[in-house]
């Protein structure tokens, strides 16, 4: 890469962090302007304070409910899928099991006496599929 290509792509580059910089800028502007007007909102509505006070009281207690409902949904369904998940991997132990006792036997029928002492020590234990 030449000199002028180098320096080239570090103008670029200065030039695109200088961008990422101002947009940055501008949603923190944009975010803290939305706070100040509802805090503006709710400190010059027309109810009393009390009132006020009272209602966004229920409101984070809806808001909390809400989050609890959605939360339990949730687990009830991440468990759902981890039984299911647990189901199929038991059959499909259960599966992998049957092929290997199958080809086993079908390779014993095959195997002199010999062969098959020295490959008993390959078995695989029943235990060591367990999660």
């Amino acid at each position: 890469m030449s000199l002028s290509k180098k320096i080239q792509a570090k103008r670029q580059e200065k030039i695109k962090a200088e961008k990422i910089k101002k947009a940055k800028n501008t949603a923190a502007n944009i975010a803290a302007g939305t706070a100040l007007g509802i805090v503006s909102g709710i400190l010059l509505a027309p109810k009393s304070g009390k009132e006020t006070r009272e209602d966004i009281k229920n409101a984070s207690k809806q808001a909390a409910s809400v989050v609890s409902d959605k939360a339990s949904n949730a687990k009830s369904k991440a468990d759902d899928v981890l039984d299911s998940q647990k189901t199929k991997f038991s059959n499909s132990k259960a599966k992998i099991k049957e092929y290997l006792n199958s080809v086993k036997e079908s390779n014993a029928e095959e195997c002199p006496e010999d062969l098959i002492e020295v490959n008993s020590d390959n078995e695989v234990e029943d235990d060591s599929l367990n999660l």
